[in-house]
């Protein structure tokens, strides 16, 4: 008797941001239904403000491949907003000024 063999499904490499993420992070656990329709995504995304919220409406929109046309669009679009808030976020960084909010020590 011959039982069918599934190929080994490799497991992608983690990016740089999901390896600095806290390990209790539950900022992807964002409550969409899958998949979204092109117009359900297209509305989300107007009201997401955080790159990770993004991240999980493209996610949504492109949860049963194929996608279509439409849905790739807005998909680039999410991401390219993204990759902006994400750009804003690193130059902001390095300019605030967290010593005011430090416990002060005697």
């Amino acid at each position: 008797m011959d039982f069918p063999v599934s190929p080994r499904v490799t497991v992608p490499t983690p990016t740089a941001i999901d390896i600095q993420k806290p390990i209790t992070s539950t900022s992807e656990k964002t409550v969409l239904p899958a998949p979204l329709s092109v117009d359900e995504a297209r509305i989300a995304a107007r009201t997401a403000m955080e790159p990770r919220e993004k991240n999980a409406i493209i996610r949504a929109l492109l949860a049963n491949p194929p996608a279509s046309s439409a849905a790739l669009n807005l998909a680039t679009q999410i991401a390219a907003q993204s990759q902006q808030a994400m750009a804003g976020y690193t130059s902001a960084r390095p300019t605030i000024d967290v010593s005011d909010t430090l416990p002060k020590t005697a």
